[in-house]
């Protein structure tokens, strides 16, 4: 990372509406969603920040909040715009990870390959993974410099992200940098039961 620090932040603080429960909280591998990702984290070496506004939730499900900084948001919630200037207000460091919550896939070796992209780049302000002809903002690296932006975002209304990161300097993953499923999002309950039959499929083969 070219000696800058970095801290990894997991998105936890939105309503889960499209899934009906909290889906960081769903039941995956050994513990939840949420649980396997800090893992997968805190393997990698890095620090990290859970956003969430329901922390005792959280506590109550089994999630061992000791080894992670948790912060509810620190502004009115919008969406991921807060979430993202949540991150930055609640960190020093200048680079950030920023994952979503709801990444079932995503391991420590999926993110020291992001990472690792990111240092063939002098000068970015994000390097977002891509996957199947689709950005995915929130795997992402983010730079500090970019807070302004997202602070503006949020002053004016405007919550598509997409909107801010046209602004900036974004460098795309190739497409298959990652494992195929690395960026998948279970986000409804139809995409939680495909990452369970996946999951399934993956441990038969391993078997």
């Amino acid at each position: 990372m070219q000696g800058k620090a970095m801290k990894a932040v997991i998105l936890a603080g939105g309503q889960s509406s499209r899934m009906g429960t909290p889906k960081e909280l769903l039941r995956w591998r050994d513990g939840t969603i949420l649980s396997e990702l800090i893992k997968e984290v805190r393997g990698l070496g890095l620090e990290c920040l859970v956003v969430s506004n329901t922390p005792e939730r959280l506590q109550r499900e089994g999630i061992e909040l000791s080894e992670v900084q948790v912060t509810p948001d620190l502004v009115p919630s919008a969406g991921p715009v807060s979430g993202i200037v949540t991150a930055f207000r609640a960190t020093e460091e200048d680079v950030l990870l920023l994952l979503s919550c709801d990444l079932p896939f995503m391991d420590r070796g999926q993110m020291e390959k992001l990472i690792h992209f990111s240092k063939g780049w002098k000068d970015w302000d994000v390097v977002a993974v891509k996957q199947n002809g689709r950005l995915h903002p929130l795997c992402a690296l983010y730079h500090r410099r970019t807070q302004p932006l997202w602070e503006q975002a949020l002053l004016e209304g405007q919550y598509r992200v997409m909107h801010t990161l046209d602004r900036l300097r974004v460098h795309t993953t190739p497409e298959d940098l990652l494992e195929e499923w690395a960026a998948f999002n279970a986000n409804t309950p139809e995409e939680y039961q495909t990452a369970l039959a996946l999951e399934k499929k993956r441990k038969r083969e391993d078997g």
